[in-house]
């Protein structure tokens, strides 16, 4: 009796705000209103609530309008952090996986190299460190750890992102350039962040044509301010 009290709009949000691509759906007004209601009504039903799929049908009708207010909010800020963003390039890299025994182990040693690269990142698995570095330091790294390396991928160029500060707290930016690369059939080796900056790791031969997707928004956003 007690689930029969509690708001039908808040149920239905829950709902489809665990289905992203229903939610993406109601954006974009590709939906059929009434068949989502008849189907949200099993699932309800199931979970012990009671309603009518009329009900059900016009709480997604207000989400919409809901979603779409905050989907307009959080697209503007957004295109003003990408406006501000500035884009570089650091070519020629590796992308090194070792397990973390070996890593921790030769600390010493490996800071030395690490303080000599032209350009450097790592980032800690459960199991294993991954370092990104300039392939002036590859072999050094690779006799360092002989017998310890996961993995090893040459060829590789960092597309790096310096954003305004606001980044840290706006949701969808990285999604935003990810999405855009992915749709182009552009693989992602890493995806690092830093605090203002956002790095994509991705195939040299790949960099030109990545670089062109990421700027290309930048340019747009900075023209319409």
């Amino acid at each position: 009796m007690e689930k029969e009290k509690l708001s039908v709009a808040k149920v239905v949000r829950d709902l489809i705000m665990s289905k992203p691509m229903i939610k993406e759906c109601m954006l974009l007004d590709v939906i059929n209103y009434s068949a989502t209601a008849r189907i949200l009504a099993k699932e309800l039903e199931e979970m012990g609530y009671t309603t009518s799929t009329e009900a059900i049908k016009m709480s997604l009708l207000r989400l919409r309008e809901e979603l779409k207010k905050e989907r307009g909010l959080l697209e503007k800020r957004i295109q003003k952090i990408i406006a501000k963003t500035v884009i570089e390039l650091q070519s020629d890299l590796a992308v090194i996986t070792v397990e973390k025994s070996a890593l921790l182990r030769d600390f010493h040693s490996f800071s030395g190299i690490m303080e000599r690269a032209r350009f450097f990142q790592l980032t800690q698995g459960l199991e294993t460190f991954t370092v990104v570095i300039s392939s002036e330091q590859k072999d050094e790294i690779l006799r360092l750890w002989e017998g310890y390396i996961v993995d090893v991928i040459e060829d590789q160029t960092a597309i790096v992102l310096i954003s305004p500060k606001e980044i840290i707290e706006t949701p969808g930016v990285v999604t935003f350039i990810t999405s855009a690369l992915s749709f182009n059939g552009i693989n992602v080796t890493q995806v690092i962040s830093c605090h203002r900056e956002t790095i994509f790791v991705v195939n040299r031969k790949d960099a030109p044509f990545a670089y062109q997707i990421i700027e290309k928004p930048i340019l747009q956003m900075r023209a319409r301010k």
